[in-house]
């Protein structure tokens, strides 16, 4: 009885202040746009004396007007374009209930719904009323609570962060946009990860957002009664709803009462959303000063919330280049269900500029604290069988986590023991990681894509000078690099005591380090494979990308050699590595009994 008395209540104001006032007064219309008053006061006749058919128009026609004065309102920053959204949805929902069998009334129906949801969910958010708690609708001094509920999501709802229903724009380093047409709305959630006292996320992206197709479940329609059809959608009763968020992945459709349409989405959006928050890379400028603040951090990024039983493939970009580099890849594989259930992608994000083998030895620091940190008790066998996937100097960097060097790097550039050289003990447990280490036992199956494992001309050449003097290396670094040779002239080679080597050092085909890394062979557990572009073809280098010749790219002892016709900037894009990294990956789980 409350809510029928507060519409009679309603009803009777807007009635008196509508006739007091002339058609054309400025108030007359606001009053009417936030009633949803007609224009003429004619009681509409009552739903139960229409078919089916005609109560499913009208719902669509009290639809569309809410919608029109929704966004109206929405536009002027007005909070209460929440509720007629609200209630353009539910009318959209409720002609679709009826009226199931009808394509053009559905097909109208449902752009109609997503339109409003969208709006709402717009709406919601920018007025602080959409958070893991729930949606608000409703008064500000009494708003009702729509739950949250999660289906076929890897995450509960106290999880969230954020949902971005505005679709994302594009970007250049993905080339597709996968998209399925449906029922919803397909939004990005962005997940709620911990933060050090830093402020810097911990195992994450500054985004880590996933995909979900939002629905705004209402219960079966009932029919409508003169005054509520009169009151409007603001002054009515907010119908029971649910909002899910549901995984288009794992869930294919709705029910809508007798019918069951397929669920709309938008797998890219995520990737894209997630490089929203990086900042914009370019290769030209990123070869030349690819290294901005050399202080930047190694670190490891999950793009989902890890599950048990996924196989983590960990992705190690190259020079002058970012995490952002992947996800065109990403993109093409996050789209099958076999690579979403079975997979779980984790980037590593260095500043090229830092020493090579510091940086490698970093990656080699967090694998293992991450690996410890998901499984201590060593109980998932999914965390002991690793796949590792580098590009360019990432696949240097994806070799060096499965060799025993024993003195070979540190003979190359010493000629004295690593025992027996001058060094503070604190200098000497800060270095050997870089020079020292075992392979890592829950890694068994690296992929090296368009990597210099005999260098790159491109390093000896003037532009690779360049790049190389632009490099700021941390004063740090430089700190210990003279205070070692002080303590022990003579005992460096010329190649080191000239300066700490940088990454673009490195790749020089005459580095002392690289040929001592090319030398190192993995152990016959783990599985190599390489993909090699050879899309030009130089004089005096023979075929290859640009970059990196077809003969430093080739490895002895892999199992598998695929050439892409591509250059080196895009070897990892191509359709090719696509179907390949697919292949490599069936055959992981099926060799593995994952």
């Amino acid at each position: 009885m409350r809510g029928l008395e507060r519409q009679i209540s309603v009803l009777v104001m807007a009635a008196g202040f509508a006739l007091a006032l002339s058609p054309g007064d400025a108030a007359a219309q606001g009053l009417s746009k936030l009633q949803g008053l007609p224009k003429s006061l004619a009681l509409p006749v009552a739903d139960a004396e229409l078919t089916a058919h005609e109560k499913a128009c009208r719902h669509l026609g009290r639809g569309r007007d809410y919608a029109k004065q929704s966004a109206d309102l929405a536009a002027e920053g007005n909070c209460r374009a929440i509720d007629g959204y609200f209630a353009a949805t539910e009318a959209a929902w409720n002609a679709l209930w009826l009226c199931p069998n009808d394509p053009d009334l559905v097909r109208e129906a449902a752009d109609l719904y997503a339109c409003a949801l969208q709006g709402l969910l717009e709406s919601a958010t920018a007025h602080g009323r959409l958070d893991c708690r729930g949606l608000l609708v409703g008064p500000e001094w009494g708003p009702i609570v729509v739950p949250i509920e999660m289906r076929g999501m890897q995450i509960p709802s106290a999880a969230i962060e954020h949902v971005e229903a505005t679709p994302p724009p594009g970007d250049k380093r993905i080339h597709r946009r996968h998209e399925r047409g449906g029922f919803g709305v397909p939004v990005s959630v962005r997940v709620a990860t911990p933060s050090d006292r830093e402020g810097n996320r911990i195992l994450a992206p500054n985004r880590q957002s996933v995909a979900a197709t939002a629905v705004l479940r209402f219960m079966m329609p009932a029919d409508e009664n003169v005054l509520e059809a009169f009151s409007g959608p603001l002054a009515r009763d907010h119908a029971p709803a649910i909002l899910d968020l549901v995984n288009p992945l794992e869930v294919a459709a709705v029910d809508i009462g007798p019918s069951r349409p397929l669920l709309a989405a938008d797998l890219t959006a995520p990737l894209l959303d997630m490089l929203g928050g990086m900042p914009a890379n370019d290769n030209v400028t990123n070869f030349f000063l690819p290294y901005g603040s050399s202080t930047t951090r190694p670190r490891l990024e999950l793009l989902e919330p890890h599950r048990p039983g996924r196989v983590p493939v960990v992705f190690i970009h190259g020079l002058g280049s970012d995490e952002g580099t992947w996800f065109d890849l990403l993109n093409e594989l996050r789209v099958r269900p076999w690579f979403h259930r079975r997979f779980e992608p984790w980037l590593f994000h260095y500043p090229t500029g830092a020493s090579f083998l510091q940086t490698s030895a970093q990656l080699r620091k967090q694998l293992t604290e991450t690996v410890r940190r998901f499984d201590p008790q060593g109980k998932d066998p999914a965390m002991q069988h690793l796949v590792l996937v580098g590009h360019s100097m990432g696949g240097l960097h994806a070799k060096l986590q499965v060799v025993d060097p024993g003195t070979a790097l540190w003979d190359s550039i010493c000629s004295v023991p690593f025992d027996r050289v001058r060094i503070r003990p604190a200098i000497r447990r800060q270095v050997a990681p870089g020079y020292f280490f075992k392979p890592l036992p829950f890694v068994n199956r690296v992929v090296c894509i368009a990597t210099p494992h005999a260098g790159s001309s491109l390093a000896s050449l003037a532009v690779g000078r360049v790049a190389s003097a632009t490099v700021k290396q941390p004063e740090e670094s430089l700190a210990i690099h003279r205070e070692v040779l002080r303590a022990n002239p003579g005992a460096f080679y010329p190649e080191y005591e000239r300066a700490p080597p940088t990454s673009i050092d490195i790749l020089e085909p005459r580095s002392s380090i690289l040929q001592a890394i090319h030398g190192l062979r993995p152990s016959c557990a783990v599985t190599m494979h390489s993909i090699i572009g050879n899309g030009v073809d130089w004089p005096l280098s023979g075929p290859g990308d640009n970059v990196v010749p077809v003969s430093s790219a080739r490895l002895p002892g892999v199992v598998s050699e695929v050439l892409v016709p591509a250059v080196h900037t895009e070897v990892h894009h191509h359709p090719i590595t696509v179907l390949e990294m697919e292949r490599i990956l069936g055959d992981h789980l099926r060799e593995n009994g994952l």
